[in-house]
């Protein structure tokens, strides 16, 4: 069986998201030293901190990258998103998906992102840390983990060894707070993918804008693409129009999902924008609209010169003169 670069690039996402994501999770969930320490790592790379933090290298070098490469943050750093990706997935295993369960594309909530993110922008210049704790994906995995899935872990570690471990346990509040949040993100992303991170995420609002003028992107051939939807009903971000055939870039978490189901190879991870090999529309030449008006009845090839639609459907095409 022949290995595309379509697979390459999509099994090599799913392993590096997930070496991170188990990282992360150890590193939160962990009673040794060991692991603790790779959270307090990856926590040093991640977006939401670092802007908090004024910690300007992150940031520069995170920006950069998504204009290079589009948002692989959201695809492979960002535990959270690794998270919406796994719950997203369990459900979809069965080889035949019933309809709702496929995905669609659906407008951007362009409103209610810019507004979350001028929320969140003018909650970290205050200093309101309840607003940023509750909309920043790292604060809401590792609190998640901390407050919720520590314990558990802790509690069967008693089990299971000797001697125990010290279980810190969150306040009730917290923990209620940590699994509503958690289960409402959970629950968006079992039934539309990455709906979070592209309509409430501050930082995939922030990415979306830099990955709009990504140099690498998915792109689409329209001169193969046969309207199978597959794509579409493959792409967690519901952000392939085949209408138009365009990606919209700044909802794109590079996640490569749609690559491996085109059996046509009609949608590609590149630098360059498609063009058609036989356009739409072309120019004939300059027209002098001297008052001429034509009329073409089941005209083929027609174009915006009468002598052309004429010389190419002389039984169908008449052309008529305004009466002086």
């Amino acid at each position: 069986m022949r290995i595309r670069s379509a697979d390459i690039l999509r099994w090599g996402r799913i392993v590096a998201a997930l070496i991170m994501w188990v990282a992360a999770t150890a590193g939160l969930t962990s009673y040794g030293m060991t692991f603790p320490r790779l959270a307090v790592w990856i926590e040093r790379v991640q977006f939401m901190p670092a802007a908090m933090a004024f910690g300007i290298t992150t940031i520069v070098i995170w920006l950069i990258v998504t204009l290079l490469f589009g948002r692989v943050y959201c695809s492979v750093a960002c535990p959270l998103g690794v998270w919406q990706d796994i719950c997203s997935r369990l459900p979809r295993l069965r080889r035949h998906l019933p309809s709702h369960l496929r995905y669609r594309y659906s407008q951007p909530l362009t409103l209610l992102r810019n507004i979350s993110l001028a929320f969140v922008a003018a909650a970290i210049l205050l200093g309101i840390n309840i607003v940023t704790s509750h909309t920043d994906p790292w604060k809401i995995y590792s609190e998640l983990c901390t407050d919720v899935a520590k314990p558990i872990w802790g509690a069967a570690v008693n089990i299971l060894s000797y001697p125990p471990v010290m279980i810190a346990a969150a306040s009730l509040t917290g923990t209620t707070i940590s699994i509503i949040i958690a289960g409402v993100i959970s629950w968006l992303a079992v039934k539309n993918g990455r709906t979070f991170c592209n309509s409430i995420c501050p930082v995939g609002t922030t990415l979306g804008y830099v990955a709009k003028y990504s140099i690498y992107h998915i792109d689409i051939n329209t001169d193969k693409c046969t309207q199978c939807r597959k794509c579409e009903q493959a792409c967690k971000a519901s952000c392939i129009d085949l209408t138009s055939h365009v990606v919209d870039s700044s909802r794109c978490v590079e996640c490569f999902d749609c690559l491996p189901v085109c059996e046509n190879d009609a949608i590609h991870y590149t630098w360059s924008r498609h063009q058609l090999s036989t356009p739409l529309m072309i120019k004939v030449g300059d027209i002098k609209p001297s008052g001429t008006r034509f009329k073409l009845d089941g005209c083929t090839g027609c174009s915006s010169n009468p002598q052309v639609n004429q010389q190419n459907n002389p039984q169908n095409a008449t052309i008529s003169r305004p009466s002086e």
